[in-house]
């Protein structure tokens, strides 16, 4: 392996450094996320350590087989402050080196603002959130491109080590497969090959490994497993793709202009700018590009949930997120004067894509903060009301207060950006449980034993927090109605 690294130039002082620049920038532009310890609201219990800790099969579930290595086996499964992050940061600024290496940039400029541009984005945003995600999933980054570099070679080792780096990658998060195909177009725009043949055999390593990632997941449906009717465990059939394709060409347009939280008009500009001198310049490769842009709505186009995949930064992460980093490469192989006019393109998308990181840091700190505060008047307000009893207590709605403190325009939301509140939904007991007496829930089967009190309160209710007849107390449940959403779930409950 060391050899093949030296023959990529990988493994020189020029790479060593770069690794090591870019560690040093990425934890510099994120020293607030660090020292603050943010974590979204799948991490609660991950973070206490005590009633779940994360083992090797607990993403299976769904598919993600690979998700969890580093986190059980650095970390006991928990998420550790600070730690967790610069072992995650490591591996990205790794993956970044890596691509530039294999995309053959030879500059040493020129790779480091490339890796930047990967690194530094706002799309990244889309994976801070959930910091018991970022190892596996940065790590992906790493194996993709390691997996595409020694996928060149001859020798049936290395065709081998590229497909079980590809398959763990794809065990990590399905998405990675857009980075995996937008990362081959790119080279083969950068650096054609001769032959055609050198071209396949490249290829075929990755084809097999996407093959053997379906089929791994449909063994592992047949043996219960995995639970099939989870979203990215679904795939249409040809007939409903086939159907889909014009929707999806127009998805990747859409993609590429669309506004997001801390992804605004000027980063899809100064992007889109990138993007169009990159194709002009070379536009005899026509093909790749359309392969590139084609695979940025992969994972939209294979998946029967789209709410799920399109416009969200974490899977844009996978995709537009390299495909811009392919253009600033593509742009740096040119002649001097698109060079020049690339660099201050490039210069003013760092500076766009660093100054959003900050707000988005601010921002979620304020939110943090707000929300936090909410839990623990709530908590506090059922205990003074019932210091001695151990009651149930239910929560109808959730209330993100990040939003409130996020000034600028988008035109479609980003839940784990943005929009997604810290109240818990996916491990329901887990915030409520630091402030609270007794666990919180939240759920479709949270009541078991419905008053005449209960139910009346309910089926009239009509104001949520903090209007006073927004929380109910009897001999067993504390119901609190967060929000109109949560007051109409509710309801909509109701056995009669």
């Amino acid at each position: 392996m060391k050899a093949s690294f030296k023959k990529k130039g990988i493994a020189d002082n020029q790479s060593i450094r770069l690794v090591g620049m870019g560690f040093i920038i990425l934890n510099l532009i994120f020293a607030f996320y660090h020292i603050t310890f943010f974590w979204g609201n799948h991490d609660w219990d991950w973070v206490k350590g005590t009633t779940q800790v994360l083992s090797l099969n607990t993403g299976m579930f769904e598919g993600r087989y690979a998700k969890f290595i580093l986190n059980v086996s650095l970390f006991g499964g928990q998420i550790l402050p600070i730690l967790n992050n610069l072992v995650a940061f490591a591996l990205l600024a790794l993956g970044a080196v890596l691509l530039t290496a294999y995309w053959q940039i030879k500059s040493f400029t020129a790779r480091l603002i490339t890796a930047l541009v990967i690194i530094t984005a706002p799309y990244v945003l889309g994976w801070l959130y959930f910091p018991i995600n970022i190892l596996g999933n940065f790590s992906a980054v790493a194996l993709v491109a390691y997996g595409l570099i020694v996928a060149e070679k001859t020798e049936w080792y290395h065709k081998t080590l590229s497909i079980i780096c590809f398959l763990l990658a794809l065990g990590v998060y399905p998405s990675i497969a857009e980075m995996m195909i937008v990362s081959f177009a790119i080279r083969h725009i950068i650096s054609p090959m001769k032959k055609k043949e050198e071209m396949l055999n490249s290829l075929y390593p990755l084809i097999l490994a996407l093959i053997g990632f379906k089929l791994l997941l449909f063994v592992l449906g047949k043996l219960d497993i995995v639970y099939s009717g989870h979203y990215n465990m679904q795939t249409p059939t040809i007939e409903e793709l086939v159907w889909r394709i014009p929707e999806m060409v127009a998805l990747v347009f859409s993609q590429l202009l669309t506004t997001l939280p801390f992804l605004d008009v000027k980063y899809k500009i100064l992007s889109l700018l990138l993007l169009i001198l990159a194709i002009t310049a070379t536009y005899k490769r026509w093909l790749w590009w359309g392969i590139a842009l084609g695979a940025t709505v992969l994972s939209t186009f294979l998946t029967t949930a789209q709410e799920e995949t399109a416009y969200m930064p974490r899977i844009n992460f996978y995709g537009i997120n390299f495909l811009i980093a392919g253009a600033v490469a593509v742009l740096f192989t040119q002649k001097q004067k698109i060079r020049n006019i690339s660099s201050v393109l490039c210069l003013l998308l760092l500076w766009n894509g660093v100054t959003a990181d900050f707000e988005a840091f601010k921002i979620w700190r304020l939110g943090q903060i707000a929300e936090t505060a909410l839990v623990e008047r709530i908590s506090a307000k059922i205990e003074e009301i019932t210091p001695d009893k151990v009651l149930i207590p239910v929560i109808a709605g959730e209330l993100p207060l990040r939003p409130r403190y996020y000034a600028s325009s988008y035109q479609k939301n980003s839940p784990y950006v943005l929009n997604g509140s810290l109240l818990v939904r996916h491990i329901p007991s887990g915030m409520f449980n630091f402030y609270a007496v007794t666990p919180f829930f939240y759920n479709y089967s949270q009541i078991a034993d419905l008053s005449p009190e209960l139910h009346h309160f309910l089926q009239v209710a009509r104001r949520p927090w903090p209007a006073k007849e927004s929380l109910f107390v009897d001999e067993k449940y504390a119901v609190i109605l967060l929000t109109d959403e949560g007051i109409a779930a509710i309801q909509a409950q109701l056995p009669y």
